[in-house]
């Protein structure tokens, strides 16, 4: 840039850039020109970018003082006679011993081999290297001094890798013990849970137990006299039939919950054993629909039985399921028939329960046999949720299989197969 006349370079900011800090360099000897020729020796060399500070010290005593207050010089160059004979090398013992400084590389530079033998002196004081003044050219020199420059620079960073593994270890071992504390409160608090619900579930089964016990023989007594009531209404006041009928109904889906329930929580405690045997279902079906025909007169149940083998296990469970299945069908669509069909097929006999009722909504369907769920379009219609719950269990418990086929506002299909018994058991 030209300015009143002159030219003016500005300086690049690469070329303004501090330059790397040198590596300090103590230099301890009483001879003030070996301070002057290590500084002349060194001048012009560099290692990693970076030249070499050369600090003096002209005795063993001001050398330690020097160094009690720094770990950052790499290298020393040590004489060893200066104030005693053996100056240098107490001073080695005292670096190494007192200030616990290992770092340091200490290259012992001597004018007088023969008071301190090379041999004697690496054998007994921990230095790095052994150097004759009237040997140590310029090369040389700089040969030393890098080989201490690096060798410090690596035990340096191993004890900086070694410090932070070591603080990263405290810190982990301190996350696994908060850890594993939390873990412990939060093992006692699911035992805690676990305790509770074990509590719960003994108090439910007894509830339950005493529900269908002490229930059970009012509502026969109401269902008798409501029988009694309708056969006299048949004959004096027929008009006093429909409201029979409608309290013959609610006793018996009572009676079916309650035995849903008791079911249900038997099954899930793992209190039922399986009494299996080889049976016909025909008949355990014709019982549950007449049971469904006398609850809901109005309402219209197809069953198509054709022959079939007999099935293989719990006639008592199975008659659970059947019951439910249609019970469900009834419950949920308010006209149309309610069809049953069995089917022989695949070493066994099939069961299909249909409705045209309200349906289950596809992201329903996956979660339709778990234990309290119910499918998102029946808030309106009562339920407990345990009944498809009950279904699965039992059917599983048979080796048999469970499967709905079902479509929102058209009505479902819930299918069971059971298989036939075993060779020489049926």
């Amino acid at each position: 840039m030209a300015r009143g006349g002159k030219l003016i370079f500005r300086q690049r900011d690469a070329d303004r850039t501090a330059p790397a800090a040198a590596w300090p360099l103590l230099v301890v000897d009483d001879d003030p020109q070996v301070h002057d020729m290590t500084r002349v020796l060194l001048r012009d060399f560099a290692f990693e970018g970076r030249g070499f500070e050369v600090l003096s010290a002209f005795s063993a005593a001001e050398a330690a003082a020097m160094l009690a207050g720094r770990r950052d010089i790499p290298v020393v160059l040590l004489d060893v006679v200066m104030e005693t004979v053996d100056a240098g090398l107490q001073l080695v013992r005292k670096i190494r011993g007192e200030q616990g400084n290992r770092d340091i590389r200490i290259i012992l530079r001597t004018g007088q081999p023969g008071e301190a033998p090379e041999r004697d002196v690496v054998l007994a004081y921990d230095i790095n290297d052994y150097k004759s003044k009237a040997e140590l050219t310029a090369q040389k020199l700089f040969t030393s001094v890098i080989g201490g420059v690096r060798a410090w620079r690596d035990i340096v960073t191993i004890g900086r890798l070694n410090r932070e593994l070591t603080e990263l270890n405290v810190s982990l071992e301190s996350k696994v013990q908060q850890r594993t504390a939390e873990l412990g409160h939060a093992k006692d608090r699911a035992e805690l849970a676990l305790e509770r619900e074990m509590q719960a579930r003994s108090q439910l089964r007894q509830f339950l137990g005493m529900v269908s016990h002490e229930f059970r023989t009012p509502l026969a007594i109401i269902d008798s006299a409501a029988q009694m009531l309708t056969l006299r209404a048949e004959q004096s006041d027929a008009g006093m039939l429909p409201r029979l009928q409608t309290i013959r109904g609610a006793v018996s889906r009572l009676i079916d919950l309650l035995s849903t329930c008791l079911a249900d929580e038997q099954l899930e405690s793992g209190r039922i054993v399986l009494q299996e045997q080889a049976f016909t279902l025909a008949p355990i079906l014709s019982a549950a629909v007449d049971h469904h025909r006398a609850a809901s007169p109005r309402r219209e149940i197809v069953a198509t039985t054709p022959p079939c083998p007999a099935v293989w296990g719990d006639p008592s469970l199975l008659a659970l399921v059947l019951n439910n299945l249609i019970g469900n069908a009834l419950k949920y669509s308010t006209d149309g028939p309610v069809s049953i069909v069995t089917i022989p097929e695949r070493g066994g006999v099939s069961v299909a329960v249909t409705d045209t009722g309200i349906g289950i909504p596809a992201d329903d369907i996956p979660r339709i046999f778990e234990r309290f769920f119910r499918a998102s379009n029946t808030q309106s219609i009562a339920g407990s949720g345990i009944g498809l719950h009950m279904v699965r269990q039992i059917m599983d418990m048979h080796g048999g299989t469970l499967s709905v086929d079902s479509q929102a506002g058209r009505g479902s299909t819930f299918t069971i197969w059971l298989r036939c018994p075993p060779r020489g058991r049926g």
